[in-house]
């Protein structure tokens, strides 16, 4: 805790603490809930996951898992505070333009990119892409059709962001409000996730305040509340459909849409007590990474001999040197990190998907001293990224929309192979997006203007 608050309290001192800072999300939207928090659950034991016991010696382990988390949350604040990505972002963001269009000429816009999002959608549920399912083996074009579902997410991002930045409330605002809402139902109820309403938070949060929103105490006190019936009507919802469901196989559109009206129905017959319990139970579950990563500091030397029968071996050199060539092109290209084949090897279970985290991830490929390194070098991307597009930049609603799909795009649950690829696939579909937008209100007959700095 006092590791993961330093950085947070020295950006407070320096007058410069603002949610949308990279390094503060960060903290607040995951170090701090999965480690301090789900720490705290672990000890007190409302988090008993099985695999506890694959922790060899916990009186050991579990503190030096501390110390590689301190160490890699440590070399991310370094990196990101140290004046180099600074000085980068400065440098690239005199060369992107300044111009911006009127916030009321982006309506009709966002809602063609929010609705062709929710059409693609429906089409990778179909075939498998996303919800609770998985499909058998990994098509050429998979990729490609779930990076174009993330146009929901940017639509609906630059719909919220222009009705904070035009501060009326009037029939086309209440409109695209209920809009907003009756397609953000849809797609919590399809995707059988426990984190889709905290997912739709985020989106409306960030939007406000990359708007020029503040909180003051009554909108704080709003927005907390908000955000606990988020958090406990997806644990409960997520929960029920999960067990509805039984597994990740593939099923028709038909037999997936009956399991949403069985899970409605259930939870429909929960009483309170009944209800807070499975949101409590699975929001303990949930929020302990800690555990997760233990397992992997007390067995990645035991177990690295094994990895290369499983794939995983080298696979932040591999999935590095690899992301830049499409599926398309190289359709036998492995997948170095596969989080069910590291499931199957660090927790015996290749059915579930189990949180690894940067941390652990490079500790497995280079060792205790790779952990701060990376993190480091990260640290420095994530600042250029912000200098670039946020921090003593115009807001115009390009920049923001890429930025916010870029940071939204950063995983600390998952490999950190795949954390570099992964932006650069977002940041290419969130561009394809904004051109979208730009084309659309270009075509209405709405001119851009120049948006001082």
């Amino acid at each position: 805790m006092a590791v993961l608050m330093l950085p947070t309290l020295i950006l407070h001192y320096q007058g410069k603490l603002t949610l949308v800072d990279p390094l503060v999300y960060a903290t607040w939207s995951y170090f701090f809930p999965a480690f301090v928090v789900g720490g705290f659950m672990l000890t007190a034991g409302w988090s008993q996951p099985y695999f506890l016991s694959f922790i060899q010696d916990p009186a050991t382990n579990l503190p030096y898992t501390v110390v590689i988390i301190g160490l890699g949350f440590g070399g991310l604040a370094i990196g990101y505070l140290s004046p180099v990505g600074r000085r980068l972002g400065t440098s690239l963001g005199q060369f992107l333009p300044q111009k911006d269009f009127d916030s009321s000429a982006l309506f009709i816009p966002g809602l063609i990119l929010l609705i062709l999002g929710t059409f693609n959608t429906f089409g990778a549920l179909i075939i498998g892409v996303v919800g609770y399912q998985r499909a058998g083996a990994v098509d050429s074009y998979s990729g490609l059709v779930f990076l174009t579902t993330l146009f929901w997410m940017q639509g609906s991002f630059i719909l919220w962001f222009v009705i904070f930045r035009r501060g009326i409330v009037d029939v086309k605002a209440v409109s695209v409000f209920g809009v907003l809402l009756l397609l953000t139902i849809g797609r919590a109820l399809i995707s059988g996730n426990r984190a889709a309403l905290f997912q739709v938070f985020l989106i409306v949060t960030l939007a406000f305040i990359l708007a020029g929103g503040r909180f003051n105490f009554k909108r704080t006190v709003a927005a907390g509340f908000v955000l606990t019936v988020c958090l406990v009507a997806g644990m409960i919802y997520g929960t029920t459909f999960r067990h509805v469901k039984g597994t990740e196989a593939r099923v028709s559109f038909e037999q997936y849409t009956d399991n949403i009206f069985e899970t409605i129905d259930q939870v429909g017959k929960f009483d309170l007590v009944g209800g807070l319990e499975v949101a409590l139970l699975g929001f303990a579950e949930r929020l302990d990474t800690f555990s997760s990563v233990a397992v992997v500091v007390s067995n990645y030397e035991q177990l690295a001999p094994y990895e290369e029968s499983y794939g995983l071996d080298n696979n932040i050199w591999k999935d590095l040197s690899t992301f830049f060539i499409p599926r398309v092109i190289w359709d036998e290209k492995p997948i170095a990190s596969e989080p069910r084949k590291y499931s199957d090897l660090y927790f015996d279970f290749g059915e579930n998907s189990f949180a690894i985290t940067p941390m652990a991830d490079l500790l497995r490929n280079f060792g205790p001293i790779g952990v701060p390194i990376g993190m480091f070098l990260f640290g420095i991307i994530i600042r250029s990224i912000y200098r670039t597009l946020i921090e003593d930049q115009p807001r115009t609603f390009w920049r923001v929309t890429l930025f916010f799909m870029l940071i939204m795009a950063i995983s600390y649950e998952g490999f950190y192979g795949i954390l570099i690829p992964y932006l650069f696939k977002v940041g290419f579909t969130a561009l394809v997006g904004i051109l979208i937008v730009g084309l659309v209100a270009r075509a209405l007959g709405h001119r851009r203007t120049l948006t001082p700095n």
